[in-house]
């Protein structure tokens, strides 16, 4: 299915093209995973090492950002696809109950999962906490890693100046809630921040230095303006300049943290020139969403075999993303 039958569906009919986007993308998983000889070898890609992040090992940098697989229905099964990891969600208290009969599903490709815990739609900035904690006990012992989503409409009033004391204990509290959990459960659940970075703009948003004295163990940096994403945005999102914007507020963020804390990048990645240059200004890791719809299942593997050579021309090979605090495994 051409890239330009989905820019035409993706004008007069988006969530139909979403829909048709993720079928291919299942179907795709489902047959790759059953070959005898891996599709990488296949391929003749040559792999990026694996690496620790959060304290996890995954088997590359490369994600599928939260919102292509609310359900989890593709789930682990994206390492087929090429993928190291998959964010599913995002999932709120009243989505809790698909989760009920549901196990965690682990296979022998170490794909990470992560689950994007957010707001009920009606809850106001004063009763979020109690939406997080839900989400966060109901998913524990199901995710890799959890995400708290402060990107969506409903978290906005959380950033507000007014409710800065709020968005603090907040914070803590579920920092709070991550270290009880651990004891009860026995095992230590990374918690990550997804935050929103505005393209071109020389500040970072207040919120960066506190989740970082928190010992937060990642930032999720999404640097778009936002939905919707439209085939226009998406076309802005390949031009030199807007790569360039990402790449600078990448760059920011890493000096800020100083290797404190890893950087997962997402917004406006489509191909190898994308990744490596996310990887050299200091992600981590970095997560793709609309490149799927546009350009199919097989935008990882086709990434994947022009990256090794592609983050060689932009001398990040030997010395790795820097200030990033991830760790490349042998």
């Amino acid at each position: 299915m051409s890239r330009y039958l989905m820019a035409a569906l993706m004008r007069g009919k988006p969530s139909l093209a979403r829909r048709l986007a993720f079928a291919r993308a299942r179907w795709s998983a489902w047959c790759q995973a059953r070959l005898a000889t891996s599709a990488d070898q296949e391929a003749g890609i040559d792999c990026l090492a694996p690496l620790r992040v959060m304290g996890l090992e995954f088997p590359n940098p490369l994600g599928i950002a939260a919102g292509f697989d609310r359900w989890g229905q593709l789930g682990r099964k994206a390492g087929a696809l090429g993928f190291g990891c998959i964010e599913i969600g995002t999932l709120t208290p009243q989505d809790m109950a698909v989760l009920v009969n549901s196990e965690p599903t682990r296979d022998g490709s170490g794909t990470m999962l992560g689950v994007n815990i957010g707001m009920n739609p009606g809850t106001g900035a004063s009763q979020a906490l109690q939406d997080y904690l839900a989400c966060l006990g109901a998913v524990w012992n199901r995710a890799d890693y959890i995400t708290v989503n402060l990107c969506s409409p409903q978290a906005g009033a959380l950033l507000h100046p007014n409710f800065k004391a709020g968005l603090d204990e907040l914070l803590a509290a579920l920092k709070q809630e991550q270290r009880v959990l651990t004891v009860v459960s026995g095992r230590y659940v990374p918690l990550a921040v997804k935050i929103r970075l505005t393209p071109g703009s020389s500040e970072l948003p207040e919120i960066v230095s506190r989740l970082a004295a928190l010992r937060f163990d990642a930032v999720v940096a999404a640097i778009d303006e936002g939905p919707p994403a439209t085939p226009r945005r998406y076309a802005m999102w390949q031009t030199p300049l807007w790569q360039r914007q990402a790449c600078e507020q990448v760059g920011r963020l890493a000096t800020l943290l100083s290797g404190g804390m890893p950087i997962i990048a997402v917004g406006g990645v489509g191909s190898a020139g994308h990744v490596a240059g996310r990887l050299c200004a200091g992600a981590a890791l970095v997560q793709m969403h609309d490149a799927l719809v546009y350009q199919g299942p097989g935008v990882a593997h086709a990434i994947r075999r022009e990256m090794v050579r592609t983050l060689r021309s932009a001398g990040c090979e030997a010395s790795g993303p820097r200030h990033s605090s991830s760790t490349r495994l042998a």
